[in-house]
């Protein structure tokens, strides 16, 4: 008895089907891992951006708390904090072009934002280079409320493009290795700034008393906290970016003083 066996063309379309069905099945869990990666990132990139800015509440809140106690002035050191990031790192502009400069945010890559090779966050253009001041805070060394170890600044020279996600690296690293296995992370320090940063700008100004005389003084400050990172799969940088309100607590009123 003859056994009839498949012919050439159901063969090939087996193949194709099979291979169709491959394809697709590839392409799904492609996808599907490429979303998972990009929500992780997201989220992970926000719980980044929301400890900045809780930070700057804690500092804010400290002095105001500090200031209604019976603690000296001279002893409240979150008010020498907070007036250290007001009077050195703020960003400040003097015509229209460069406060858009500055408050426009729209990178297609992150390296219009990071300097590499000077390890810093890039001034934007028509923006004053000698008044953009953008900076981090170490979250960790909160409680010393020194301000040469709770701000990180420009000039520290540990702003970078980001290798996956926007984060603050802290530890120490030694020469010529890998950032992530070389990392002490019970340390407080920190070592790398990647993706991340923020600027400091002034808002109105208000009449405060000040004894006999009345002042006009900048009565709140705008914190832009911003990130960028090149997600996976993208030739387009994404970005995420918040802004915290505070006004300064010099301004005011604890029942008289202002108007």
């Amino acid at each position: 008895m003859k056994r009839k066996g498949d012919t050439l063309i159901e063969v090939a379309l087996a193949i194709g089907v099979f291979s169709l069905v491959a394809i697709t099945v590839v392409g799904v869990v492609s996808a599907s891992l490429t979303n998972a990666q990009s929500a992780v990132e997201v989220t992970l990139t926000r719980e980044e951006l929301d400890a900045q800015a809780e930070a700057l509440r804690f500092i804010h809140e400290s002095y105001i708390s500090g200031s209604q106690s019976e603690v000296k002035e001279s002893d409240n050191k979150y008010e020498k904090l907070w007036n250290t990031i007001i009077k050195d790192n703020v960003t400040k502009y003097s015509t229209n072009p460069q406060e858009t400069a500055v408050k426009n945010y729209n990178p297609s890559s992150c390296t219009e934002v990071f300097d590499n090779a000077h390890n810093k966050v890039k001034t934007p253009s028509n923006a004053d280079s000698s008044n953009f001041k953008p900076f981090v805070i170490n979250t960790r060394k909160l409680s010393t409320v020194n301000p040469d170890n709770v701000l990180i600044t420009n000039s520290s020279g540990k702003f970078h493009t980001a290798s996956t996600y926007p984060r603050i690296f802290y530890g120490s690293q030694t020469e010529n290795s890998s950032l992530d296995s070389q990392i002490k992370f019970n340390s407080s320090n920190v070592n790398q700034v990647q993706g991340i940063y923020i600027i400091a700008v002034p808002g109105d100004k208000e009449s405060v008393v000040e004894g006999t005389s009345v002042k006009k003084k900048v009565a709140y400050y705008d914190f832009y906290i911003r990130s960028c990172w090149m997600p996976l799969n993208s030739d387009r940088a994404s970005t995420i970016s918040t802004v915290v309100r505070l006004y300064d607590p010099a301004v005011i009123c604890y029942g008289s003083g202002c108007s």
